[in-house]
């Protein structure tokens, strides 16, 4: 599944393409026709990213809901000659402006809102603090974590109602970072160790959001990533073999460890485990 700094690269792609723009020819399979005729002449006003979402938004307020999960695609397809003709295969979404086209295929979320709609819709009104966007919420998304407190971090960090970003490669790269055993319980780990996890995490997606693949290990050659994919490999620090294992609810999302540089969380004194 893409995670935030995908999400964002592409809204920073669309945007200068969509934005301003009259719309020419919309269809979609999953909307009605009705609904798919009503967004010709409609102009968009501005295209985003929360969280994993993309949302395309028109002057009368209504927003095109976008979430890719594992192999959904949106892309740019622009005209090759005079005569355009669209694709051979009819996708799950084109949009249509002058001189290009916004192309969705294999989408397995695309709503047309209303902006009480999204408002009301838990998915987006009930998302945490976005890790990737500036001055995120910083009080508020430790709080939300805490809400999961019996949850192991690896996977309350992947619940999107917590924080909003995080996927599973900076899962795994977070906790290995910050030395934590991503096994470990939220009510386990101090606040200075979730701040800690959040912000290396913001630092890590806004890095990111640049050209080029995905790096989370700065180095001029050799790996890109610390530990994500490299189960059963050296760790690049301590030369422990890398441990895989799955995390969360079954079946499970594919979780990667160094069992010697990160270590199960420290006891808790009592003071610090009040509220």
């Amino acid at each position: 599944m893409p995670e935030g700094d995908s999400l964002h690269r592409l809204a920073a792609k669309l945007a200068p393409v969509l934005e301003g723009r009259e719309v020419i020819a919309f269809s979609a399979r999953r909307l009605p026709d009705v609904a798919a005729r009503s967004l010709v002449g409609r102009r968009v006003v501005s295209v985003a990213a929360k969280g994993k979402n993309l949302l395309v938004r028109f002057d009368d307020a209504r927003v095109l809901h976008i979430h890719l999960r594992m192999e959904g695609r949106v892309f740019v397809e622009r005209p090759r000659s005079t005569f355009w003709l669209p694709s051979r295969s009819e996708p799950d979404m084109r949009l249509a402006v002058a001189g290009a086209a916004i192309v969705g295929r294999r989408l397995p979320v695309l709503r047309l809102l209303t902006a009480s709609e999204e408002r009301r819709s838990p998915d987006l009104a009930g998302l945490g603090p976005d890790l990737v966007a500036e001055g995120w919420d910083e009080a508020e998304a430790v709080a939300r974590l805490r809400a999961l407190a019996d949850r192991e971090i690896a996977e309350a960090l992947l619940v999107q109602r917590a924080v909003a970003g995080i996927g599973n490669v900076y899962k795994s790269e977070v906790c290995f970072l910050e030395g934590v055993d991503p096994r470990a319980l939220v009510s386990e780990l101090a606040d200075d160790e979730l701040v800690a996890i959040l912000r290396r995490a913001s630092a890590l997606l806004r890095k990111n959001l640049g050209d080029g693949p995905r790096v989370t290990r700065p180095s001029l050659g050799g790996a890109r990533l610390w530990v994500y994919g490299r189960g059963g490999r050296a760790c690049l620090r301590c030369r422990t073999p890398i441990v895989r294992f799955l995390s969360g609810p079954s079946p499970g999302r594919s979780t990667y460890a160094c069992p010697t540089c990160q270590q199960a969380p420290r006891p808790r004194r009592e003071e610090e485990a009040r509220p």
